[in-house]
């Protein structure tokens, strides 16, 4: 599950009695000010601390996604590492995407070859780990650090051959890809009664007519789609 992390506190226990044992907090920033430019909340603090509740819950992984933009959040890249000393995280430096809405601009994709450098320049010993298969995320370790970092280099080196991701929206739908248009209504199969059997059709035609990979930076960024707090981590 994705959260942004301000009422965390509220329902931590409850998502892990539920059967929840992973989450994903997006985060973009550590200043405070920063934070609430990006939120629009006055909170930081708390998302913080939510955050070491919900280690403290047990939850692993626990992954920070941080969308990495250029002039924005690109000088706070080391303190995010910084992060993974004494937590047992998973930072992920997310390449700026376009969707709907976003504003999306070229000039503001920060790659992840550039982010690396920046981090090399602190930790010269950082170490690439063995990548798992369908993995998304290229993986990195401070040694000696509790936790790790990687980067979804989806505009720069995209993963498209081995990802084998699927996503249900809120009201839903299946989307085979996060920068494919095509969606198809689970929830209106499983209000017509349909069968286990029938669904699971549906969801296997949806997975072969998945494209090779998607149409690239300058396609994607016309193409209609939903806003991404409308499809979900």
């Amino acid at each position: 599950m994705t959260t942004n992390g301000v009422i965390l506190h509220r329902v931590v226990e409850k998502l892990k009695e539920a059967g929840l044992d992973s989450l994903n907090v997006s985060l973009d920033s550590l200043m405070p000010h920063k934070f609430a430019f990006i939120t629009r909340r006055n909170c930081l603090d708390r998302v913080l601390e939510n955050i070491k509740g919900a280690l403290a819950a047990g939850f692993s992984p626990l992954k920070i996604n941080c969308v990495v933009m250029k002039n924005l959040n690109d000088d706070e890249i080391c303190d995010f590492v910084q992060l993974t000393e004494k937590m047992n995280i998973d930072v992920r430096f997310i390449e700026y995407m376009p969707f709907q809405d976003n504003k999306w601009n070229l000039k503001k994709m920060v790659p992840y070859k550039d982010m690396l450098e920046i981090i090399k320049r602190k930790w010269p010993n950082i170490s690439k780990l063995k990548d798992k298969p369908n993995d998304t995320s290229k993986a990195f370790k401070v040694p000696g650090f509790e936790g790790q970092i990687g980067f979804i280099t989806s505009m720069s080196n995209h993963f498209c051959g081995s990802c084998n991701r699927l996503r249900l929206t809120a009201n839903g739908n299946l989307k085979v890809c996060l920068f494919g248009n095509e969606e198809i209504s689970l929830k209106d199969m499983i209000r017509e009664n349909a069968s286990g059997q029938e669904i699971l059709k549906h969801i296997e035609f949806a997975v072969k007519r998945k494209h090779k990979q998607h149409a690239g930076v300058h396609s994607i960024k016309n193409m209609k789609n939903r806003p991404m707090v409308l499809i979900g981590g």
